[in-house]
């Protein structure tokens, strides 16, 4: 998603543009940063990847994490798929396509980690 500005502040997002915010900031946040918020399960593991190499137990690891993030989303209908890029070294890329719960419609979001330390 890009940041637009409007009238020199942040430019708000609705609908199908506000959810794929919504899932990218639970995706980026530690699971438990937000606990002294009084959202302790608020965000993901996917931090704790960091480190790993970019193969198929950390692309399993991943998914795992992104479901189990995602599952806590009541604007989520259906996480239809999941898929990984070809690895790159350090770099672990992704697309989620989503069932919106209010709209038919797929919603796609790529992503990529950065799992250097």
């Amino acid at each position: 998603m890009d940041i637009q500005a409007s009238r020199g502040d942040l430019k708000l997002v609705t609908d199908r543009d506000n959810l794929a915010q919504a899932i990218i900031n639970r995706l980026l946040t530690h699971q438990g940063e937000l606990s002294e918020l009084g959202h302790p399960d608020y965000g993901s593991r996917l931090n704790q990847l960091i480190g790993q190499p970019n193969n198929r137990r950390t692309q399993a690891l991943a998914e795992l994490y992104i479901r189990e993030s995602l599952a806590a989303e009541s604007r989520i209908k259906e996480i239809t798929h999941i898929e990984f890029m070809t690895p790159q070294k350090h770099q672990l890329k992704f697309t989620i396509i989503i069932l919106p719960v209010d709209n038919q419609e797929p919603l796609n979001i790529s992503m990529d980690i950065n799992l250097e330390g």
